[in-house]
C-alpha cells in the first residue's frame, strides 16, 4: 500500500487542492484505490511491524492517473467560475470605458477657449488607467485558469499481509455483480466508492429514491458504534449485502 499526496496549483502559485490518495497493489498486479478510513477501521499486529527504506514506487502509473483526474475536476469547476468572472470584468471595464469616452467627447465639444483642458486631461488619463487595469485583471484570471499538478509525493509505503478472516470484501471485486443485481431490481446509476470504506456502492430508482450498500461475506456482520455514528446521515437508506462467489446471497436493511 502506498500513500501519496496530490497538490494542484494555479498559474499564480496558489494551492487549489491537496489530497491524500491511498493505493494498494495486489499480488496479481491490480491497483486498488482505498478509502482513507481503511487504516483507522483495521487493526495492525504490533509484533509484525518492521520499517524498511524503499524508494521504488509500486503505484506510479496509477497515481498519475489519479492526479490527472483530480486536476480535471478542479479545472472543470474553476473554469466555469473564472469564465463568469472574466465576462463580468470585461463588461464592467467596457462600460466604464464607454462612459469615460462619452464624457471626454462632451468636454471636447464644449472646450471653448480651452476651458475644459483639465477634465479632458483627466479623462484621457482615466482611459489609459482603465486599459491597464483591464489588462492586469484579465491576465490574472488567465493565469488562474492555468491549473497544474505538482509531482505526486509518496508519504508512506506499507506491505500489508492480511491476518485471519475479514468481514469486509473489496468493492472492486463485485462491481459487475452489484450493477447486474441492482438493474434486476429496478435500480440504476450504480456508483462504486473507494475500497474498504464505510460505503461500497450507491444506486437509485427512477423516482430518485437512493440506496447505499455495504458488502460483507458474513451474515452476522455488525457495524461498530463509531461506524454507525459516521453513517448517521444515511442509515435509513443503508443496506448490507451478503456476497459470496460473485453473487448477492442476502440483503438486509440496517435500520
Amino acid at each position: 500500500m502506498e500513500l501519496y499526496e496530490i497538490t494542484i496549483t494555479d498559474g499564480t502559485g496558489k494551492e487549489l487542492e491537496r489530497r491524500l490518495v491511498h493505493l494498494a497493489k495486489r499480488e496479481s498486479g491490480d491497483i486498488l484505490i482505498l478509502n482513507p478510513n481503511w487504516i483507522f477501521l483495521h487493526e495492525f499486529a504490533q509484533e509484525d511491524l518492521k520499517v524498511e527504506n524503499t524508494s521504488a514506487n509500486q503505484c506510479g502509473s496509477e497515481i498519475m492517473k489519479q492526479s490527472i483526474s483530480v486536476r480535471h475536476a478542479v479545472l472543470s469547476n474553476r473554469e466555469k467560475q473564472l469564465n463568469k468572472m472574466h465576462t463580468f470584468l470585461e463588461k464592467s471595464f467596457n462600460q466604464q470605458y464607454r462612459d469615460t469616452l462619452d464624457k471626454l467627447e462632451s468636454y471636447q465639444q464644449e472646450n471653448t477657449d480651452n476651458r475644459n483642458s483639465a477634465p479632458i486631461n483627466q479623462m484621457n488619463a482615466k482611459l489609459i488607467d482603465l486599459d491597464q487595469k483591464k489588462e492586469e485583471r484579465l491576465n490574472l484570471i488567465n493565469r488562474q485558469k492555468n491549473v497544474s499538478i505538482k509531482p505526486p509525493k509518496k508519504m508512506i509505503s506499507l506491505e500489508v499481509d492480511p491476518i485471519g478472516y475479514s468481514q469486509q470484501v473489496l468493492a472492486s471485486d463485485y462491481y459487475e455483480t452489484i450493477v447486474q443485481y441492482e438493474k434486476a431490481n429496478g435500480r440504476l446509476n450504480v456508483k462504486q466508492y473507494d475500497n474498504l470504506g464505510l460505503i461500497d456502492f450507491s444506486s437509485e430508482r427512477f423516482n430518485g429514491e437512493e440506496r447505499y450498500i455495504l458488502l460483507t461475506s458474513d451474515p452476522g456482520y455488525m457495524l461498530s458504534d463509531r461506524e454507525l455514528e459516521d453513517l448517521q446521515d444515511v442509515l435509513d437508506m443503508l443496506y448490507v449485502y451478503v456476497v459470496r462467489d460473485c453473487l448477492v446471497e442476502e440483503e438486509m436493511k440496517l435500520m
